[in-house]
């Protein structure tokens, strides 16, 4: 299919530290010459910190792995920036080890918390919740969280040699609960957070990118309550500095998308982001093709488990252990062979 914007964009899960050779060669053979110009990793919290290494996740990158990654994107002039997820799904119920390295853990723990909510539980926006819905999320008014993120958001962006950095915030089920974050409305202290960070990220000489499912109201959209905010934080969206780049994010089979038009609206860059099944990522790029008011910078296809799988499974044809991986491998081919 052919894109008519200037960017078409990927997100892989880091690899596990033996596969990291596989997504090397993955990019180098099949990516780069098929005219990839944007991977979005999804690091979470496996990387070995120097500075806290407290929250490094499962089978962490070292220094080296990453630099193989960073060193096959200069070759071939692709951007690679790293992505932490700085607020929601800071928990997990791992059933497969699929799961497990999505959320940077390999066991089978109900409720198992993340980097940050692993050293520091005081960061948590429940504590004392023993279960949460889907997962927890960061207490954003706890003073000493912004530094340790800070931290953790610079060691990534200097390793990744990053102009960039995607910081997720999507599906956040879990805001403004605790005392201090109740004299604040939804809005305002994702609003704040959003700010605060891509403030940062200026400092840097980086950008923003981010998840765009919160900015929306479920009640304006009708996407349901993953795709969009039913706990009102959708007021954030006039609250937020508009450098930022929204990943526009949809998987289910419809042909209308609002979110277009009202990111659009709201001057704000974006990102079509569609998963595996090719005819609801052709809907989606061709109804984006259609309402594009000059904010679309292009496609960044979502995938959402091993990406050594993957790489394998293009490459060498390797027999996928993951149900979807074949799925997925004919949108992967169809968007970018094309």
């Amino acid at each position: 299919m052919k894109i008519p914007w200037k960017t078409k964009g990927i997100v892989l899960t880091a690899p596990l530290t033996k596969e990291v050779d596989d997504v090397v060669e993955f990019i180098d053979k099949y990516l780069a010459p098929n005219g990839c110009n944007l991977i979005v990793m999804q690091i979470r919290y496996r990387y070995r910190f120097r500075l806290h290494p407290e929250c490094q996740g499962y089978d962490p990158l070292s220094c080296n792995d990453v630099k193989k990654l960073v060193n096959v994107c200069k070759k071939h002039n692709i951007r690679l920036v790293p992505k932490m997820n700085l607020q929601g799904h800071q928990s997990g119920l791992h059933n497969t080890p699929t799961d497990g390295i999505l959320h940077g853990h390999a066991e089978k723990i109900p409720d198992f918390r993340d980097g940050l909510l692993r050293a520091y539980p005081e960061f948590d926006e429940m504590p004392n919740e023993k279960g949460v819905f889907y997962s927890r999320s960061l207490c954003l008014t706890n003073p000493l969280v912004k530094s340790i993120v800070f931290d953790l958001m610079d060691e990534l962006l200097d390793v990744f040699e990053a102009n960039a950095m995607h910081i997720g915030c999507d599906e956040i089920f879990h805001i403004g609960i605790c005392p201090e974050c109740r004299k604040h409305s939804n809005a305002e202290l994702l609003a704040n957070w959003i700010n605060t960070l891509q403030e940062h990220l200026a400092e840097k000489n980086a950008e923003l990118m981010m998840w765009g499912d919160r900015l929306l109201s479920d009640e304006e959209t009708g996407y349901g309550m993953y795709e969009a905010s039913r706990n009102n934080t959708a007021e954030a969206i006039n609250m937020i500095s508009k450098d930022i780049i929204i990943c526009d994010w949809h998987y289910e089979n419809q042909t209308e998308f609002s979110s277009v038009d009202i990111f659009a609206r709201k001057n704000i860059r974006m990102f079509i982001c569609p998963m595996r099944v090719k005819q609801h990522a052709v809907n989606f790029i061709e109804y984006a093709k259609l309402h594009d008011k000059g904010h679309i910078e292009g496609i960044l296809l979502t995938t959402w488990f091993g990406s050594g799988e993957l790489s394998r499974h293009i490459l060498h044809g390797e027999a996928p252990k993951w149900q979807h991986t074949a799925e997925l491998s004919e949108t992967l081919r169809f968007l970018f062979e094309n």
